[in-house]
Order: structure tokens, then C-alpha cells, then sequence
């Protein structure tokens, strides 16, 4: 009975030192990864559109408080396509830039109230200002993101 005691004691106080991990939502500009193919996924995320799993970063590189508008759908007649652009603050454009300059081949995925709505990639090494999304999806899916887009409260 008293080995029972202590065993469970010992259990519980293991159990207390052990750091409470919560779940943050998520939200941001991540970076895509590609695990090797027999470890998993360590931060699996779905796409709000087509509900795609996609592999991310385990924390954001620009925070969604980084972010600073979302045009209302755009359309290109030269190029016969519709987007979105999304702003950066001066600090998340740098940030941006930096990552690019460091790993040009980088693939982005922005992630907003835990729905992951696009995926992009940035070629430039100079500040970013803004990014554009929605060259290669329908307008209806678009229209989709840009809806999700109006809920956000931009800096």
C-alpha cells in the first residue's frame, strides 16, 4: 500500500514539474517545410481551400499583427486574373526579405484564425511591401479567402 502511495506520488510530482503546453491558433506568415520522407510532419496545417495538408513552421516568421491591409479582389486585364494584395508593416517586410535572402527558394504559407489560406512565394531580395495572392486559384475561391480576410483588424 505505501509502495503504491509513493509510486503515484512520485507520478504526480513528475507530473507537476512538467512545463503546460497550450496550443497557440494559428496565425502568420510560416515557412513551408518538407520533412524527410519517413519523419513526419511536425506542424501539420490544413488549407482553407481544398482542405490540403500542408507542412509549416512551428511558429510564425511574421506575425499576423505584422500584417497591415488586404485590397479588395483585383483584376488584371493584361494577365486576365484576379488577386489580392496583402501589406507588410516595415519590420515584417524586412523580415521577409531577409528570409528570402537567406533561403530563396522558400515557399510561405500565411495562416489566419488557424486556417491556412494561402500559399506563396516571394522572389526579391530588396524590403517587401506587399505580396499578392489569388493568380492561381478560381475567383470563387478567392472570394473565399477575401472573406476571411474582411474579419482581420489590420494594423
Amino acid at each position: 500500500m505505501i509502495k503504491v502511495a509513493g509510486i503515484i506520488l512520485c507520478g504526480l510530482l513528475f507530473w507537476a514539474q512538467q512545463p503546460v503546453q497550450t496550443e497557440e491558433p494559428l496565425s502568420g506568415i510560416y515557412i513551408m517545410t518538407t520533412p524527410a520522407k519517413k519523419i513526419p510532419c511536425g506542424n501539420e496545417a490544413k488549407m482553407i481551400i481544398g482542405n490540403q495538408k500542408i507542412c509549416i513552421s512551428r511558429k510564425p516568421i511574421i506575425l499576423a499583427k505584422e500584417l497591415t491591409y488586404a485590397t479588395e479582389i483585383q483584376y488584371d486585364p493584361k494577365y486576365e486574373l484576379h488577386y489580392i494584395d496583402i501589406g507588410l508593416s516595415n519590420a515584417g517586410g524586412a523580415t521577409l526579405a531577409q528570409t528570402i535572402a537567406s533561403l530563396p527558394d522558400a515557399r510561405f504559407a500565411l495562416a489566419l484564425d488557424n486556417q491556412v489560406i494561402c500559399v506563396f512565394k516571394v522572389s526579391s531580395d530588396e524590403v517587401i511591401r506587399s505580396f499578392r495572392i489569388g493568380n492561381d486559384i478560381q475567383l470563387k475561391d478567392l472570394t473565399v479567402i477575401h472573406d476571411v480576410l474582411k474579419n482581420v483588424k489590420f494594423n
